[in-house]
């Protein structure tokens, strides 16, 4: 009886001692983002966190929320690779490393140059050999870790059909290996995920982490009412990018934080039998948007604009102030009011019941464009001049964490469905870039919609003329903007008007130049990562 005691005081010493060592959770609404080329990406990863670079200019509206507790590290550092690593992997392993450590907050947001297998850290690389994110015991904290860097999430074959970029298509991974020709994400990520963590994301395919890509994050996110995993890949979705995250459960997906609709500091207890992928998956019947770009006049209007009426079936509800935002009375379950109302632009936002059932039959794509067209025209949201709508579908991928080849299973998650805006100059529509300018759509599989939004300003009136620069003019400038200039060769341009996001005070549209530059040779995308470079139209 003696002994038993004793064995007992021990095991619960034994319990204490790791309970008091080793937090069970990371404090609420933490974030901390690093660095790994002091090129843009330094800037990224500032913007992320407070939506400005490291000048102090505001580069990004929507960002981390001010509420949260917030902090870039690694500034100045070199060699910092020691800080993703564990302890129990590998000498030094410093994740849990107070200051610089990547594995002490809720969320850790990485910006740089990356491949498959590695990724810069200010002098040298890491990988995901030596890692182990959020284990507890071993003081690891981390609840999501998010990456935005060239194919180190890659999944599926090298070469797609259509592709600029390599490791396009997940959906077509055949259960093989991981090896150059058909990657996965399980065999590389697998290992690293203790089964607290809440997931890991970053880009299947080569990525522009831009504050572009960031305030889309956030945006929709903070805004749009979309799950935390719908957030990130929706928001890097981005010219051919296919952002994909990860994560470890039970067989039921549903259960999984996949389908998390906030950020939480809770640990992972879905199951460890199964790792879950989700990836965006673009529409065969209704693809990207097609606006042919019109010839580059000499003159253009800068048109000035005034925040968005209110919808009529809107202005004799109720409505109330909340912060930059009127919002409707009628609230739906667990999702807050059914209406808001941006008072900086006017944009709308609508929210309905979200289905995480999985059950339910999965409709036909043109079944899913009509849905999504319907409810447009219920709302009032229709206008004479835009793009095709276009659809892409959340998908999923599960496999046993011990399976064979074969062994996957996939399911569709939620659509997405968008109309981008053009502007008739004189009978030729002119598209409107950014993040406004958009009506996008969040539908069930069932065909309901659980997210809706409008972002299209009332033009008030024409500003001024202005005189717009040639395409020559506009390409040389960005090309002037690379650092090693052969290097890269241009994959895609664009040019328009560009409308800011909701969230934000607009009075004036100005023309913008895009330009997409890809590196001359694709195996040296850890060296010279593709480079979106905006360009203002206006001579």
């Amino acid at each position: 009886m003696k002994t038993r005691l004793t064995l007992s005081v021990l095991s619960i010493s034994a319990a204490f001692l790791v309970t008091a060592c080793c937090p069970k959770n990371p404090e609420l609404n933490t974030a901390i983002s690093a660095h790994g080329n002091t090129d843009w990406h330094i800037d990224t990863a500032e913007e992320f966190l407070f939506g400005t670079d490291m000048a102090g200019n505001t580069t990004a509206t929507n960002h981390c929320p001010n509420s949260w507790t917030r902090r870039h590290m690694h500034v100045g550092k070199t060699n910092t690779n020691h800080y993703y690593y564990d302890k129990d992997l590998t000498t030094p392993g410093d994740d849990a490393n107070i200051t610089d450590g990547i594995d002490r907050a809720m969320l850790f947001f990485y910006a740089g140059h990356g491949s498959p297998t590695l990724w810069n850290t200010l002098g040298n690389n890491a990988s995901q050999d030596h890692m182990r994110l959020g284990d507890c015991p071993g003081n690891g904290l981390l609840r999501y870790y998010w990456q935005c860097s060239c194919e180190v999430f890659a999944h599926g074959p090298r070469s797609c059909p259509g592709a600029t970029f390599h490791y396009a298509c997940p959906g077509s991974f055949d259960g093989s290996a991981d090896s150059f020709n058909m990657r996965n994400v399980y065999e590389r990520w697998g290992p690293a995920l203790d089964p607290d963590l809440r997931m890991a994301c970053g880009a299947s395919t080569s990525a522009y982490c831009h504050e572009t890509q960031t305030n889309q994050i956030w945006e929709h996110y903070n805004v749009d009412g979309y799950d935390v995993a719908d957030s990130f890949i929706y928001g890097l979705d981005f010219w051919g990018v296919v952002p994909l995250c990860i994560t470890m459960g039970g067989p039921n997906v549903t259960t999984t934080p996949l389908y998390d609709t906030k950020f939480t500091n809770q640990p992972n207890t879905s199951g460890t039998s199964h790792y879950h992928i989700q990836y965006l998956s673009q529409f065969d019947s209704a693809p990207r948007w097609k606006l042919k770009l019109p010839a580059i006049p000499p003159i253009l209007p800068i048109y000035e604009l005034k925040p968005m009426p209110m919808p009529r079936r809107f202005s004799r509800a109720r409505l109330s102030t909340a912060g930059d935002f009127m919002v409707s009375s009628d609230v739906v379950e667990e999702r807050g009011p059914r209406m808001k109302v941006s008072r900086l632009s006017g944009a709308v936002y609508v929210v309905g019941k979200r289905d995480v059932s999985g059950k339910g039959p999965v409709l036909k794509e043109a079944d899913y464009v009509e849905q999504a067209r319907s409810f447009i025209q219920e709302q009032g949201w229709m206008e004479e001049s835009g793009s095709d709508l276009v659809g892409a579908k959340f998908e999923i991928e599960s496999a046993p964490v011990n399976g064979k080849r074969g062994d996957t299973k996939r399911t569709q998650k939620n659509i997405v469905a968008s109309v981008r805006r053009a502007i008739d100059v004189e009978g030729v529509p002119v598209p409107v870039l950014g993040e406004g300018g958009i009506i996008s759509l969040q539908l069930n599989n069932d065909g309901s919609v659980f997210n809706a939004r409008k972002v299209w300003r009332q033009i008030s009136g024409v500003k001024r003329q202005a005189p717009i620069k040639s395409y020559e003019e506009a390409h040389k400038e960005a090309f002037a903007k690379l650092k090693y200039p052969r290097e890269y060769k241009l994959d895609q341009w664009t040019w328009g008007y560009k409308e800011a996001a909701g969230s934000v005070s607009q009075t004036e549209m100005r023309i913008v130049f895009r330009f997409m530059f890809i590196p001359v040779d694709p195996g040296k995308t850890l060296e010279h990562p593709p480079r979106m470079i905006e360009i203002p139209g206006q001579t």
